[in-house]
């Protein structure tokens, strides 16, 4: 019995661990696929740097000319500019994409919240996937955000989950136990009031007895 206690348990955490994960990738694909990223000069850059390896492959085994020096420092140039386009563009969609992200992590977090007792092992899972969403989202922020709205961003994340930890393991806790409590507190007295109606079962039926056995 033991050992099956163990096993129950282990495969408990290990669903609520998965369960956690698919989650955390459902928001994320989902939030990539309806808020996609702004369209990037990657094909552009990728033909810049084909042309450039072509003047370089063209060159004589003694170097290259002037005129191709030049025309690599103008593809060089263009490269430049394009790569600080595709960084100034993704900078707003990642701030974008973190705060979406935080706030489908809240929103899954509180809905573990609920029936948490009944239901320990979804719970648990929707905790997880919450968790690992608040830090997708965060990791977003750092990579593509340097502004003040970093740490704002951040500081909502951590005060949203102190928040919601507090009510899920403080507030909670102390009224799983307070309820504990009160049912240990009723229990003798149920106890004992089971003991006096035996009792006085046994006194009815042994004056029935009584009487009966005068008759």
């Amino acid at each position: 019995m033991a050992n099956t206690g163990r096993t129950n348990n282990g495969l408990r955490t290990i669903f609520s661990f998965f369960l956690g994960l698919m989650l955390t990738a459902f928001i994320g694909v989902g939030v990539y696929t309806f808020h996609p990223p702004p369209e990037q000069h990657e094909k552009e850059i990728r033909n810049l740097n084909q042309a450039e390896q072509a003047i370089r492959d063209s060159g004589s085994p003694e170097g290259l000319s002037e005129e191709q020096r030049n025309e690599i420092a103008v593809l060089n140039q263009r490269q430049n500019q394009l790569n600080d386009a595709s960084d100034e563009a993704l900078e707003p969609w990642g701030r974008s994409t973190s705060i979406i992200l935080i706030v489908f992590a809240t929103l899954t977090m509180i809905i573990s919240l609920v029936r948490a007792h009944q239901l320990p092992v979804i719970s648990n899972g929707l905790l997880l996937g919450g968790l690992f969403s608040m830090l997708y989202g965060i990791a977003w922020i750092i990579a593509t955000d340097t502004s003040v709205t970093r740490f704002l961003v951040m500081s909502a994340a951590l005060l949203i989950t102190l928040g919601l930890g507090y009510v899920r393991f403080v507030r909670q806790g102390n009224s799983s136990r307070g309820d504990l409590a009160q049912d240990r507190l009723e229990a003798p007295e149920s106890t004992d009031m089971e003991r006096r109606i035996q009792a006085l079962e046994t006194r009815l039926a042994e004056a029935a007895l009584a009487l009966g056995h005068n008759r």
